[in-house]
């Protein structure tokens, strides 16, 4: 990505100093750049991966602008399918590896935020990524896995399905700690789903123990019962079945 293809865009159109450099933090899915301007920076994704179709990526932009209207993401400026790439508020903070107690409550915060976002979309399936990824990893390991998770989806079925918008994707690097203020990133995945899938997520990935999971479920929760803990538990292993065969697979794409 060059500075002079930047240029054509409105945003930039007129700014004078304009630098971009390279972040080292890199996500899986896309290439980051900071623009630095005079005025202020932004943060351009270049996609490697396209979405399955261009209404998939309209729905991300239209979900993360939602978000960012309750303050809990960046405001999307561009979006250009054709060269695959969008440009977005740069958001100050910083990643973190391990929370505290303060960090949960103020992460649980803007998780509540997020969920609170109304919006009419089809209800995600996670039956259907299951089903899909049968068909095309055949080795032993992922058989097992797929095996285990229906396991885990049928006993999740005993439970309310408490529908909400959902991120999906709460891994380290897409939350930002500012002061007492918690924001997103990388809206791709987001859908609407069962609240527990992204506590669920946030679980696994600062790999919190009994004692901070209850913690979580207090602060978003109030009131944590026994079904509660249980139904986390098996979200805990959809989860990290669901993502561990997305990467077996996106490695055999």
């Amino acid at each position: 990505m060059q500075i002079d293809e930047l240029k054509k865009y409105n945003l930039l159109k007129k700014t004078k100093k304009l630098k971009l450099e390279k972040l080292e933090n890199q996500g899986v899915c896309n290439i980051l750049y900071k623009i630095q301007t005079p005025e202020k920076n932004y943060i351009l994704r270049v996609f490697k991966y396209a979405h399955t179709n261009e209404q998939s990526r309209k729905n991300e932009i239209r979900i993360q602008n939602k978000a960012f209207e309750k303050n809990i993401a960046a405001k999307v400026y561009v979006h250009d399918e054709k060269n695959s790439l969008m440009i977005c508020d740069f958001l100050q903070g910083h990643h973190k590896e391990k929370l505290k107690k303060k960090d949960i409550k103020d992460l649980v915060k803007s998780l509540k935020k997020l969920h609170k976002i109304k919006i009419k979309d089809t209800p995600y399936k996670i039956e259907d990524d299951f089903k899909n990824y049968k068909k095309i990893l055949k080795d032993k390991k992922s058989k097992q896995i797929i095996k285990a998770s229906v396991k885990e989806l049928k006993k999740i079925k005993k439970y309310k399905f408490e529908k909400v918008l959902c991120h999906h994707d709460l891994n380290q690097n897409n939350i930002l700690f500012n002061k007492n203020i918690v924001k997103f990133i990388d809206w791709e995945f987001a859908c609407v789903n069962d609240r527990f899938f992204d506590i669920a997520n946030i679980c696994f990935e600062f790999k919190l123990d009994k004692n901070e999971e209850k913690i979580l479920l207090k602060k978003y929760l109030k009131k944590v019962k026994n079904k509660d803990i249980k139904k986390l538990a098996s979200y805990k292993i959809v989860y990290k079945n669901l993502w561990s065969l997305w990467f077996k697979a996106l490695k055999q794409s």
